[in-house]
């Protein structure tokens, strides 16, 4: 939020919470004691919402984040003292100027046209230092509250950057033009030696990489060509076994996924992961996927059995699963659920998020 809104809006505030403790429209005297007719016992109370207004927008914005933050208590400490006596003598003196120029009573025993039933035994109806501390208080905790946003909102930020910068990096590690040209002319090699098994499983690897490489680049990408990307992977994964391998691969579909989009290569980790631990190099193992959309709710689930060591499992799989899991909580907060269990010899995931159209 800009600075300047933030504090016209912190005045209307001040404003509304004293004169809502004040004002009474209906009664024809000030607390039972002053005539309210004529509005000046709330011309006198200015003074207080100002004198307020000062100590809480210099504590939260400039005082808290100078000495506070940066643990500099001793002089805050001092400023603190020396800020609240000041301003409560300041504040003391203006009420009695403001007092005696609308008529209105300033100490024990004076007598005013303004009162209506008895002498007026205080100046004023509130005591100003106990007032001004409650106050210099609020400012602390508004101030601590609007460092640590403001921190939050800066590490999200630099965490989003960086992980767009590793993405970046990766991608930079490949020459595109010159792989996607590789790849067209040993595609050409298997036409003319009539090996369509190979030139079907470069089509794949090209359209992988092209996902990978360019259509990714973007914000959020449409669900369908997200489960293509997966459905391709699934294909090139399969190239490693032979037909008489029978590897049990399964990928199961409902819902119209045209109508809505998610985050690129959010859910392709968890496939890499299974390839790695659900499926011997002698095809043994099985990777079983369901993926769901209920409206606006995408549901998630791939399961496959731990062939490898514990040990293996979470040397390999636990960085790419910790930055998926950094990933969600940055781009779908409040919006997400994310259950990973590795029991009974199994491997699961149960991922669910609520999608934009």
């Amino acid at each position: 939020m800009n600075s300047k809104l933030e504090k016209l809006i912190i005045v209307l505030v001040f404003f509304a919470a004293y004169y809502g403790i004040l004002y009474h429209p209906n009664l024809p005297v000030f607390i039972n004691e002053f005539n309210t007719v004529d509005g000046s016992i709330y011309v006198a109370r200015f003074i207080d919402v100002f004198m307020s207004l000062i100590i809480f927008i210099s504590v939260a914005f400039y005082l808290t984040p100078s000495y506070l933050e940066k643990r500099r208590i001793f002089p805050f400490m001092v400023l603190t003292v020396v800020l609240i006596a000041v301003l409560s003598l300041l504040e003391s003196q203006l009420d009695h100027i403001i007092l005696k120029m609308f008529n209105l009573p300033t100490g024990p025993h004076e007598i005013s046209d303004k009162m209506i039933t008895y002498y007026r035994r205080k100046s004023y109806d509130f005591p100003i230092v106990p007032v001004n501390v409650a106050v210099y208080a609020l400012g602390i905790l508004y101030g601590l509250s609007r460092d640590w946003v403001r921190k939050y909102r800066l590490e999200s930020k630099l965490a989003q950057e960086k992980m767009r910068a590793d993405i970046d990096f990766l991608r930079s590690q490949i020459n595109p033009h010159f792989f996607f040209n590789a790849l067209n002319n040993i595609y050409a090699i298997t036409q003319r030696n009539k090996d369509q098994e190979a030139g079907k499983a470069l089509v794949k690897l090209s359209e992988l990489l092209r996902y990978i490489i360019y259509d990714s680049n973007v914000k959020e990408i449409s669900l369908m060509r997200e489960l293509e990307h997966i459905e391709n992977y699934l294909e090139v994964g399969r190239l490693k076994f032979s037909k008489k391998d029978h590897v049990d691969i399964r990928l199961q579909k409902k819902g119209n996924f045209r109508e809505h989009k998610m985050a690129p290569l959010l859910l392709i980790p968890f496939v890499e992961n299974a390839f790695k631990h659900g499926i011997s190099s002698k095809g043994k193992g099985y990777i079983h996927i369901d993926v769901q959309l209920n409206k606006s709710n995408l549901f998630f689930r791939i399961e496959n059995p731990i062939l490898g060591k514990e040990e293996s499992l979470k040397k390999h799989s636990g960085i790419g699963l910790e930055n998926v899991k950094k990933r969600l909580q940055l781009l779908y907060p409040g919006r997400h659920s994310l259950d990973i269990s590795d029991s009974e010899g199994k491997f699961t995931v149960n991922c669910s998020i609520t999608l934009e159209k």
